[in-house]
């Protein structure tokens, strides 16, 4: 036995692991360091736009909503902002954990985009719903590269999410496994979320100047990272002392800037394995992070970048200069501090934000690997990885192969089948939908006429546009047109706004209108009205429409039963028929909250005047004013967007059964189950 208790052969072993230890410390430098030299090439190999997110052009979002864990929330951070600060794009950061039980309301009208390089098990949570939003981008490194295996799990899981109509975009980086720390896509990320916007932006057809910048000047100011660190600790002197764990340590910037650059403190906690930073704001230091550090030992970041060009000439008008103004920041924080205890590094990016970001972390990973190298720091085999697969690997169950869930196709999917708006396809593409076997058109008369102080003149229009579109995707196999906007409502023109048209002037619109269809090719034309007015006009003329756009098979549906539907949809949802109303009440309000939230004035919903069934022909003509002044029918206050959705399937429901017995030979009537 050795004179300190401790055998030879344990002494050996323990020697032998330290040996092994070290060398694979020394690996992971290594590997950092040859993806640091890496790194500036894939961005610059990054395109200026993803044609792949062409695939949603027809449907463009209301709102991003961006979500990734670890390096990847910086990157969706990053975007979020970006999109609201320089795009005028509406857009937030909801954490994956937030979406693991089910999308947020609205979410069928906004953009998910999920960033996980390696596609890990916990970002799917958010992947789980993929059908319930618009549109969802998956930027990943996984399954891009040529020859790349994928893992059986998530080949699987890729397949699943193309066949929802995910788009997948490159991250270009790979997976870049083997240490903790993520390099290239770390810098990747960014410069893709930037590819994305300009790519929604191009779709608008706007631009976003400060995404402009000079390809060079980015790859230049990457490569010169070690130099302008050199700037900030001198090469001699120890930057692992300045990061030690038993140090306090803070970023700090000014403009809220920090928010393009929340990923440079992970980085920080990851590459140096201590606890993660805290990154506030020049104006939040003095409330709470001050009084922390006060009597402690704390390291601080300061970062600055300028604005781009365009928006610092505007923030900076009638001030003597930015310049001038960040120095007043920086010394007014300098006398915040105790020399005595307090390290302080300011770090100058050279290019504006948010292309600083790109830049900064750059400089960050020479921070990074110097502060190892001196503590030979292992980042192969990290701290608490035989713990971390609790939680690490917990994923959602792989959706099922149903494509019923499938609503949102995906970014090789033919547009000559698939269901976009009439008048958002190109002369091609209307040809080629005809062409592919869609030779039924639905044609939808609406109208624009008052609906009360709280409802938009365009409440019949809207509706009328809704059951089109809904009736296309349930049937499959027809075309919806464009809702045609003005119809017969000489009982509201009493009220200001009203548009009417007589009804020899919506017979000849019509007929023109069905004429032009057989001459494309259309062999049949399902007609309807989400407008009452209509309903008389259509029952007089119909036999003489149907002869006149002969050899087209026309089909008026003046017969179903839309009120009796209505009656019944109301009362299974226990609301009175009279405050349903047969105008601008509860029913036709609900509607237009599920369609159009926002529109309606919510300071009128007050009730109007009920009426018995039956009794409402007799008060609408020949003006409806004189019997209602507010020109309500029914009672709108109980209105709720949740009924309004089953109001509105209720009525498709209606119209597809209408349809098929019309016209029984077409594909969607011999379906059980029609999309």
């Amino acid at each position: 036995m050795s004179v300190t208790g401790v055998s030879e052969g344990d002494s050996s072993a323990a020697s032998t692991a330290e040996a092994a230890g070290r060398e694979s410390a020394a690996r992971g430098r290594e590997l950092v360091a040859s993806r640091m030299a890496a790194a500036s090439l894939v961005v610059q190999s990054i395109p200026h736009e993803m044609s792949v997110l062409k695939a949603l052009r027809d449907r463009l979002p209301r709102m991003l909503v961006a979500t990734g864990i670890g390096t990847s929330e910086g990157h969706a951070r990053h975007l979020a902002e970006v999109a609201t600060r320089f795009c005028g794009q509406p857009a937030r950061f909801v954490s994956t954990g937030a979406l693991a039980a089910a999308p947020p309301p609205g979410a069928d009208r906004d953009w998910l985009i999920v960033f996980s390089q390696g596609l890990s098990a916990n970002a799917r949570f958010a992947l789980s719903h993929a059908e319930a939003w618009r549109g969802v981008i998956l930027v990943t490194g996984l399954g891009m590269e040529a020859g790349e295996e994928v893992p059986a799990e998530k080949a699987g899981w890729l397949d699943a999410l193309d066949r929802r109509g995910v788009v997948r975009v490159d991250l270009g980086a790979g997976t870049e496994y083997g240490v903790l720390l993520r390099v290239i896509g770390a810098r990747a990320g960014y410069a893709v979320s930037w590819s994305l916007l300009r790519t929604l932006a191009s779709m608008r057809l706007e631009s976003v100047p400060a995404l402009t910048f000079e390809t060079e000047a980015l790859r230049g100011a990457q490569e010169n990272a070690e130099t302008r660190a050199d700037t900030i600790f001198g090469p001699d002197e120890s930057v692992s002392s300045f990061f030690s764990s038993d140090r306090t340590l803070v970023l700090v910037s000014e403009g809220g800037a920090l928010e393009f650059v929340d990923q440079l403190s992970l980085k920080l906690a990851e590459g140096l394995l201590r606890p993660r930073p805290r990154a506030v704001d020049v104006l939040e230091f003095a409330h709470g992070p001050l009084q922390s550090i006060a009597k402690e030992p704390a390291s601080i970041l300061y970062i600055r970048a300028a604005l781009p060009s365009a928006q610092a000439s505007d923030i900076s008008a009638g001030r003597k200069g930015r310049d001038q103004e960040e120095e007043s920041w920086l010394r007014r924080f300098r006398s915040t501090l105790d020399p005595s205890r307090h390290r302080l590094r300011v770090v100058d990016a050279s290019l504006p934000w948010p292309i600083a970001a790109i830049e900064l972390e750059a400089i960050f990973d020479v921070f990074v690997l110097r502060a190892i190298t001196e503590v030979e720091t292992n980042l192969v085999n990290w701290p608490g990885q035989d713990r971390e697969a609790a939680l690490y690997e917990a994923s959602p169950d792989l959706p099922v192969k149903n494509t019923d869930l499938f609503l949102n196709p995906p970014a090789a999917y033919s547009l000559a089948a698939s269901s976009v708006a009439w008048e958002s396809r190109t002369w091609p593409e209307a040809e080629a939908r005809v062409a592919a076997g869609c030779r039924t058109a639905l044609l939808g008369l609406g109208s624009i006429e008052q609906h009360g102080r709280h409802l938009p003149l365009g409440t019949d229009r809207w509706i009328a546009e809704a059951l089109l579109q809904s009736l296309e995707e349930k049937l499959g196999d027809a075309v919806a047109l464009p809702a045609v906007p003005v119809g017969c409502a000489s009982e509201h023109l009493d009220f200001a706004g009203t548009l009417h048209i007589e009804p020899a002037t919506l017979e000849a619109l019509l007929v023109d209108l069905l004429r032009s269809l057989s001459h494309h090719g259309f062999e049949r034309a399902f007609l309807f009205t989400a407008h009452g007015g209509n309903l008389d006009a259509l029952a007089e003329m119909g036999p003489r429409l149907c002869e006149s756009v002969l050899p087209l098979r026309l089909r008026i549906e003046t017969d179903l039963r839309v009120g009796a539907m209505q009656s019944e949809v109301v009362e299974a949802e226990a609301l009175s028929a009279l405050a349903a109303g047969p105008h601008a009440g509860e029913y036709e309000t609900s509607l237009v909250a599920h369609l159009r939230p926002g529109s309606i004035r919510e300071e009128h919903l007050v009730p109007g005047r009920m009426v018995e069934p039956g009794e409402a022909q007799g008060i609408f003509y020949p003006s409806l004013r004189p019997n209602t002044e507010s020109g309500v029918l029914g009672d709108p206050s109980a209105a709720n967007s949740e009924r309004g959705q089953r109001y509105l399937s209720a009525w498709v429901d209606l119209l597809v059964s209408g349809y098929l017995a019309a016209f029984p030979e077409t594909p969607a009537s011999t379906e059980k189950n029609p999309r």
